[in-house]
């Protein structure tokens, strides 16, 4: 599978508190004998169930979906580690919507046409975004040959996806195609939806309250040294850092040289050479 730096969920702190939510979730639901009834339908909009819409996304429907979904979330945690958990739960918090409101309108517009449809539960709209944003902004590591066909080491998230939609059979095409359509609106930032973020208030009180209790420190040898701020910039040391290089191409970054300009340009920062890295 593809490596991505740190190992289990350093720097992923959002990825493990979803995966979690989602586990604990499925697991009530399942004790309870509920999770027959988080699936999206007309009658639920007509009976005012409109919590549906958001809740159908934390519960997967059989325990098989769950295994699927947590290992690709598990892969996904690239995509935290190269923008920041700050970002990424605030994507997460916006193709949560956006798809949830495309198979809304979905099930309206099907039922207008006397087409009965169901939206399975499970957070299928937003794997699908995140697999698009993770097809289209982590590079490829390496690429092998078995019997002459060639296959990049993002292939078995690829296929982890492939199983996960095929274990729901055709009912998760919909939630396949808006989650896509979500992520390319996104990746588009249509509106500026890129650049929502949480009010400051309700981010200060995820760092002191929710962090601490997610987080998972980064391992002493990769911890970053503290810069000497009054020192002028030029002055401090422009050696790119090799533990850094060697993370960096971990997570998916090939090409050395760039990833020492951005090691030299953000000053042995690793965080700021990513996001340098990305945006070049």
């Amino acid at each position: 599978m593809l490596a991505s730096g740190f190992k289990g969920f350093t720097n992923a702190s959002v990825t493990k508190l979803f995966m979690v939510a989602f586990s604990v979730h499925t697991f009530l639901s399942s004790i309870m004998d509920t999770r027959h009834t988080h699936h999206l339908q007309y009658t639920n909009l007509e009976r005012h169930q409109y919590h549906k819409i958001i809740t159908k996304n934390s519960v997967f429907s059989n325990s098989g979906s769950l295994l699927f979904g947590l290992l690709l979330l598990y892969q996904f945690r690239i995509l935290e580690r190269q923008r920041g958990s700050s970002k990424f739960i605030c994507y997460i918090i916006t193709i949560g919507i956006l798809s949830s409101t495309f198979e809304t309108l979905y099930i309206i517009i099907t039922n207008s046409l006397n087409i009965k449809t169901i939206i399975p539960s499970g957070p299928y709209g937003i794997i699908a975004s995140t697999l698009y944003l993770y097809y289209k902004t982590v590079p490829v590591s390496f690429t092998m040959k078995v019997l002459g066909i060639t296959f990049s080491d993002k292939f078995f998230s690829y296929l982890l996806a492939f199983q996960l939609y095929l274990s729901e059979s055709i009912s998760t095409l919909p939630s396949l195609v808006i989650g896509i359509i979500s992520g390319i609106l996104y990746n588009l930032n249509i509106l500026g939806i890129k650049s929502w973020r949480f009010p400051i208030l309700i981010r200060s009180f995820f760092k002191k309250y929710i962090a601490p209790i997610v987080d998972t420190k980064k391992p002493r040898s990769l911890s970053i040294p503290t810069q000497n701020t009054n020192v002028p910039y030029r002055a401090q040391t422009t050696t790119p850092n090799e533990e850094y290089i060697k993370l960096l191409k971990d997570m998916g970054f090939k090409n050395e040289e760039r990833i020492k300009r951005a090691l030299i340009q953000s000053n042995n920062d690793p965080t700021r050479a990513t996001g340098i890295l990305i945006n070049s």
